[in-house]
């Protein structure tokens, strides 16, 4: 087992994070991004989903376009279909769904104070744990975060019709739609009853996500019911609730260097909401949890701003790379499903005969 690869993965955003604090460098920043997408986007047999997704792909490959797009999500399904039709198979799917993912992340990343750091951030859970998974949500993710880049910049209208997109890849992001109803300039009746109706929409997509998880896993993971329900599903959502719980003690504090104060209020109060649900929809939440990661992205890069000496911002941010690298390695060494990402394999290191595309 090595986790030289990821760590190297790592170092990508965990060096620059280290040497600049709000410069980025254009070049290297696209450098970066594109190496982002061929590590990820090139993977082979890495994940705990990868057969999932495979047996998905080959299962839509021999469907007509009408039926396949009933598969799953409508977007998802149809970019499955093509990449499928076209030879590419998974991979296919794999590499734009690392585009459109890492577009999203970058643009997020660099509108907050400290890009590097924020990005760093990403790596060892959101980006290696999750989307190197979860690629249908991965995609969903990208969006979202796209989105929140621009969020102070877009109506209400462009802002839900982005979080439709991203649901038509992984409905589960049609729950941020409740983020946009706060944002309406309506009375507050009406806002409330919004509100609600919204609200018991997310409820109704929790309930179908547990369900539409556990029959997804049955089909293709396993046959073991009981194996689909996380103990780490807390463990997940805590990744964001603690930096939210922090920033809304705290806020007069954190309002101040936090970029879009409104959004990520909004994100912290769902992130609790989270947390109440989590003892009776445990995978869903900790799914969920995934779309609040700005939460977190924003609490590391913002934290360092909170010091003033010069001396002791560099400290603070060489220990929170330090500590992001030891959870990368940690959940690489000790999490139940780290053997489904080892050896990590790239495309391009393989013949063509060791692929696995449509027959």
């Amino acid at each position: 087992m090595s986790i030289w690869p990821y760590l190297a993965f790592f170092a990508l955003a965990g060096l620059p994070a280290l040497l600049f604090t709000k410069r980025v460098h254009r070049g290297l920043w696209v450098a970066v991004w594109f190496f982002c997408i061929l590590f990820v986007g090139l993977r082979h047999q890495v994940g705990g989903d990868w057969e999932g997704y495979l047996l998905i792909t080959q299962r839509i490959y021999g469907l007509p376009l009408a039926d396949a797009i009933k598969e799953q999500e409508l977007l998802f399904s149809l970019l499955t279909w093509l990449s499928s039709r076209a030879g590419f198979g998974v991979y296919g799917v794999n590499v734009i769904g690392a585009v459109i993912f890492f577009s999203g992340l970058f643009a997020y990343c660099r509108k907050l104070q400290a890009p590097w750091l924020a990005l760093a951030a990403s790596l060892p859970f959101l980006v290696v744990v999750a989307v190197m998974s979860a690629n249908r949500q991965g995609i969903a993710i990208g969006i979202v975060l796209y989105v929140m880049s621009v969020w102070d910049r877009w109506s209400v209208l462009k802002r839900s019709a982005g979080i439709a997109l991203a649901a038509l890849f992984h409905a589960s992001a049609a729950v941020l739609l409740v983020l946009s109803v706060v944002d309406l300039k309506i009375s507050r009746w009406k806002k409330g009853l919004l509100f609600l109706l919204v609200g018991s929409c997310a409820l109704w997509l929790l309930v179908r996500s547990e369900a539409a998880f556990l029959r997804y896993t049955q089909t293709y993971i396993s046959e073991q019911p009981e194996g689909v329900y996380s103990p780490g599903a807390l463990f997940h959502l805590l990744l964001n609730l603690v930096p939210a719980l922090l920033i809304l003690l705290y806020r007069r504090k954190w309002r101040s260097v936090v970029p879009n104060w409104p959004l990520i209020r909004q994100l912290s109060f769902v992130a609790i909401g989270l947390a109440l649900l989590v003892p009776f929809f445990s995978v869903a939440a900790g799914r969920f949890s995934l779309y609040l990661f700005p939460i977190s992205l924003i609490f590391v890069s913002s934290l360092p701003s909170l010091f003033r000496h010069a001396e002791a911002r560099a400290l603070v941010r060489t220990i929170l790379v330090v500590l992001l690298a030891m959870v990368l390695i940690v959940w690489l060494a000790f999490a139940n499903t780290a053997n489904t990402y080892h050896p990590y394999q790239n495309v391009l290191m393989l013949d063509a005969h060791q692929l696995e595309l449509p027959k």
